[in-house]
């Protein structure tokens, strides 16, 4: 392969090629996330669960387009990747095991903002306890009580979710009565 910087050394030239790809690529997703969000966010009361769930997939795009980067570097400048990756294979999996929990949450919080349970603001029923949704994230959900106590649920928790904001207006009910 020819590369354009001819100047310098093959490994510094294909260093420099490396570089430029991975910052180009990430600028896209960046670029590319950010003009996704705001078309598809404008005007509609969804807009904060699509930008939350825009940034998980755009850290996770980030986060391999650096790994490889990385790897290719490493490779480049002469490491045997082999020995690291079976390191890093065993590590990724002791950290799995330990944080089991984390990960349930996590991918369970994904699923509940992709699936639009409930939002902000609807009063809705988790593990026995009853209020307004505070804040939402991938790893918990924060309900206010009337009484004003707040109540952090991790998302892998919720097997059951009662929302109240939803399917009481009377327009849905008579929708329900046609049926």
């Amino acid at each position: 392969m020819i590369y354009p910087f001819s100047v310098f050394d093959p490994t510094t030239t294909k260093l420099i090629y490396l570089f430029t790809v991975s910052l180009v690529l990430w600028g896209l997703l960046q670029l590319l996330t950010k003009t996704f969000v705001n078309q598809l966010a404008q005007g509609s009361p969804r807009g904060r669960r699509l930008r939350t769930l825009t940034s998980v997939v755009r850290t996770l795009i980030s986060t391999v387009i650096i790994g490889f980067a990385l790897f290719q570097t490493l490779s480049v400048l002469g490491f045997d990747l082999a020995p690291l990756l079976a390191s890093a294979g065993i590590a990724a999996f002791a950290i799995g095991f330990g944080a089991q929990t984390l990960v349930k949450d996590i991918i369970s919080g994904f699923f509940l903002l992709a699936e639009d349970q409930f939002d902000e603001g609807d009063e809705i029923e988790i593990s026995g306890k009853r209020g307004l949704v505070e804040k939402i994230t991938l790893r918990t959900v924060w309900i206010r009580e009337k009484n004003g106590t707040l109540h952090m649920v991790p998302t892998g928790s919720i097997t059951l979710v009662s929302n109240f904001s939803r399917g009481n207006s009377q327009k849905q009910r008579e929708k329900l009565d046609k049926r």
